[in-house]
């Protein structure tokens, strides 16, 4: 009996494999049902379902269009629970980082107070940028009621000053816009902040 071992252990490996192996099943375009120990080569609009030897199904197949649905399902529970952890992160910071709201409000006042100091400081150039130009084109203009040539000096002047203008308004319109954001996440931080503080022992 001892030369038949080897054989009888080899064959009951191969069975335990097999038991273990994986089936699919799938439905063609006419409707007809395979079953097969290798995938198909090519997709199928119905999905492809894997099943064990017994029959009992490991995934359930899955069309092309309800894969992309649960992908999409499943990538919004992601990004939700992301989101829920950042805001968690954020309070957790805002406890931590403040004894009580007076303070939060205090600190955030002072952010403003430098932003409005550099926005005014803008604003401050601009005025003067506009009241060498209002005497430029004037001057300019009197060359010209008078039939004299406007000095090649005095044309480059305004050509400086108008392209400075304009580069000055884009600046202060980027220090308005972020005065304007800070000022809101102050309000927003407050209310939050008001709100979990009640809620912490």
């Amino acid at each position: 009996m001892t030369p038949h071992l080897p054989g009888l252990f080899l064959l009951l490996c191969s069975a335990m494999a097999m038991a273990d192996g994986t089936l699919y099943k799938w439905v063609d375009e006419s409707g007809k049902v395979h079953y097969s120990d290798a995938a198909p080569l090519q997709s199928q609009k119905q999905g492809v379902a894997e099943l064990n030897r017994q029959g009992v199904i490991r995934k359930p197949a899955e069309s092309e269009q309800a894969r992309r649905q649960r992908e999409a399902s499943e990538a919004q529970h992601k990004q939700e629970q992301q989101r829920q952890l950042d805001n968690a992160r954020y309070d957790k910071g805002l406890l931590e980082s403040y004894r009580n709201v007076d303070e939060l409000k205090a600190e955030r006042e002072k952010q403003l107070s430098i932003l409005q100091a550099s926005l005014d400081a803008q604003l401050s150039r601009l005025k003067g940028l506009n009241l060498q130009l209002r005497d430029m084109l004037r001057e300019q203009d009197a060359n010209q009621k008078q039939q004299r040539p406007v000095p090649a000096g005095l044309q480059h002047n305004i050509q400086v000053i108008q392209q400075e203008q304009k580069g000055l308004g884009g600046v202060i319109a980027t220090k308005q816009a972020e005065y304007n954001s800070v000022r809101q996440k102050m309000q927003e931080d407050i209310a939050r902040y008001q709100q979990i503080s009640r809620g912490s022992p």
